[in-house]
């Protein structure tokens, strides 16, 4: 088997593509790396595929498409050692009943972790108190305090990180809502506290976590109206996609001190960002797109793991359905 890793030299791929993994891979064909500090361009890509039977992808890489796939004959698995992969498969990988794996699945737990740990520290105003104490002042606990802890959450989209967010919350005694209509009822029976809702009583709970692809459906979704929804003293935490959450209406919410919000991700990134969401120092916290960082090598390990089921004729665990590709993030 001949095995291709799309993914440039730097710190990047030495966090998810370390020297043990490049050996589990050498021990299953010919690998080939990419040399370069940037991402293939396309005219690479026509050359190299054409002898290539596994392909290793990662974030920033070139669609797959039509053109593509023409020049790679023997291609016999699609494998994404990252989270989405709607913007690198295509719709002819489907056709030509090429297997997509994405590494979703994996990198979802430690999301999770991230927007449970977000909750915690939004909710009990962990911000506010630290600003606080380097201010010189022993501050005492704001009426907006509050816990998680039989509290109502509500969740707009479920997908991978919000299935695993609410194996999380089950400990908190939180009664959830679910704001969904790509999944069936059934989706929740294995949770007795989470419910089917409709999206003004899921954006209604004190507690609101975005999970919702990017489509242009979802496009600003949390707008000055929606955001209205969110009782006083409320919380809203984005790890999801930065393009789903009308940032102008989101400081002009928080300008209001009305309520607070977590935000890993933002409609412009790799950037300072606004001044005025800045300034709001006591009901935000940001982080710059994290959430999933410490997935890193665990994601490339499972995939590899998936490959290895491949080659033996094995079911995989990572494969991507063609429904689940129409419902991915978009890039």
């Amino acid at each position: 088997m001949n095995i291709l890793i799309t993914a440039p030299q730097g710190d990047t791929f030495d966090r998810h593509f370390p020297a043990q993994m490049l050996d589990r891979l050498r021990e299953l064909g010919e690998l080939t790396i990419n040399p370069n500090r940037r991402q293939y361009t396309r005219d690479e890509l026509k050359e190299l595929l054409a002898d290539i039977d596994i392909i290793l992808t990662h974030w920033g890489m070139t669609q797959l498409d039509a053109e593509l796939l023409d020049r790679a004959p023997r291609l016999k698995l699609l494998a994404h050692c990252a989270g989405t992969v709607a913007h690198i498969a295509s719709e002819e990988c489907y056709i030509r009943g090429i297997p997509v794996l994405s590494a979703n699945p994996i990198m979802a737990k430690y999301v999770a972790e991230w927007v449970l740990g977000a909750m915690i520290a939004g909710l009990r105003q962990f911000v506010w108190y630290d600003n606080g104490m380097r201010d010189g002042k022993w501050l005492r606990s704001p009426a907006t305090a509050g816990s998680l802890f039989k509290n109502r959450v509500g969740l707009i989209g479920l997908g991978t990180v919000g299935r695993r967010l609410l194996d999380l919350l089950r400990p908190f005694g939180c009664e959830v809502r679910v704001y969904d209509p790509y999944i069936p009822k059934s989706a929740l029976d294995e949770y007795e506290f989470a419910h089917n809702a409709n999206f003004e009583d899921a954006m209604s709970c004190p507690v609101v976590s975005i999970h919702a692809s990017q489509t242009p459906e979802t496009y600003h979704m949390i707008n000055a109206e929606t955001l209205k929804l969110i009782p006083d003293g409320g919380l809203l935490i984005n790890s999801s996609r930065g393009s789903l959450v009308d940032t102008e209406a989101a400081i002009a919410e928080l300008e209001t001190g009305r309520i607070r919000m977590v935000f890993d991700v933002y409609e412009h990134e790799g950037r300072a960002q606004d001044s005025r969401l800045l300034n709001c120092r006591d009901n935000t916290i940001l982080l710059p797109h994290t959430a999933g960082n410490p997935a890193g090598s665990s994601m490339t390990a499972g995939i590899i793991d998936d490959i290895e089921r491949f080659m033996k004729g094995e079911p995989m665990k990572l494969i991507v359905s063609h429904e689940q590709y129409l419902h991915m993030t978009q890039e």
